[in-house]
């Protein structure tokens, strides 16, 4: 038995039915939250969900109904140091994490946990960072999905340069990986530049900015110095040999033409890398494109139960 954990409730955004949230033990003794909620009706299949950067449970119970009406059981994570997660530093707002592959490893500990309650066939889907996440999953192979379905994965930084590099890579040696650089922000929905680059759907995006208010836990503020140095070391390690080339799962990345948080030109060269894989351009649409306006995000969604089949 896992011992439950809390959920953040919205009145007009209800807790998926059956939907049951759940602590864990990562390998290296972190207290990590996930949830699990059955289909309904004949299940037709099961997703593994990978959120991004300052993401939590509660923000995907849309995506979770929807994907249980379609006869899919839906198993999401809280990552290491965000949602109601332990966060990594004294400082709670500040994202940080040791290593990009201890992501992984929280998924691959999860995963024996609610394996028997995710029927097959068995459907990986992220978000930014959490598609970052994914494609690591898969790189390592210890755990077998039929497909990738991403949306905006975080392939590399929107904003990216040699002095940026350089700053992370002088500031990591110096032992200074848990500050914040200067003129970075980044955090979820009360960062006061959010409501640009993240949606542009004013009711998706307050929900967040509520949920985040009526529970501050869940909260997150831009990253250190630490997780950019995690996520470049990702990126050049995906980049050799043994990276997207060892990737043998189909995989679609959906990109958001308005993106201004990650590189859209390094989603479309991972595509060349991968052996099978596609990408597709979501007109209009701003980085969080599972939170966007009803006209952009049910084209995402009506192909994601295409590529699943339901």
């Amino acid at each position: 038995m896992l011992d439950p954990a809390p959920i953040v409730e919205l009145d007009d955004d209800p807790t998926p039915k059956g939907l049951k949230t759940f602590w864990f033990s990562s390998d290296d003794g972190l207290q990590l939250r996930a949830a699990i909620c059955p289909a309904i009706g004949t299940p037709k299949g099961s997703i593994l969900f990978s959120p991004g950067r300052t993401e939590y449970i509660e923000k995907y119970f849309e995506f979770i109904r929807q994907m249980n009406a379609k006869g899919l059981t839906v198993a999401v994570i809280d990552h290491r140091g965000q949602g109601l997660s332990d966060r990594l530093l004294a400082d709670p707002l500040l994202g940080y994490v040791g290593d990009f592959s201890d992501f992984a490893m929280d998924m691959e500990t999860l995963w024996p946990l609610i394996e028997e309650q995710m029927p097959s066939p068995h459907y990986l889907m992220s978000h930014s960072m959490g598609g970052a996440i994914a494609v690591d999953v898969l790189r390592r192979k210890k755990l077998k999905f039929e497909k990738l379905i991403a949306a905006a994965p975080m392939l590399g930084f929107a904003e990216d340069s040699f002095s940026m590099r350089a700053l992370v890579a002088v500031f990591s040696a110096l032992g200074l990986k848990k500050l914040q650089p200067p003129g970075v922000s980044g955090g979820g929905a009360l960062d006061p530049e959010a409501a640009k680059v993240l949606t542009s759907d004013p009711v998706r995006f307050d929900r967040d900015l509520r949920r985040c208010t009526q529970e501050p836990k869940l909260q997150l503020g831009g990253p250190t110095i630490g997780w950019l140095h995690a996520a470049l070391n990702l990126y050049k390690s995906l980049a050799k040999q043994d990276g997207f080339s060892k990737i043998d799962t189909p995989v679609y990345f959906g990109i958001a033409e308005r993106e201004a948080l990650v590189s859209n030109q390094a989603i479309r060269q991972a595509c060349k890398e991968i052996p099978n894989a596609e990408f597709e351009i979501y007109q209009d649409s701003l980085h969080e494109i599972l939170q966007e306006r009803d006209e952009i995000r049910d084209k995402f969604m009506a192909k994601a139960f295409k590529l699943i089949g339901v």
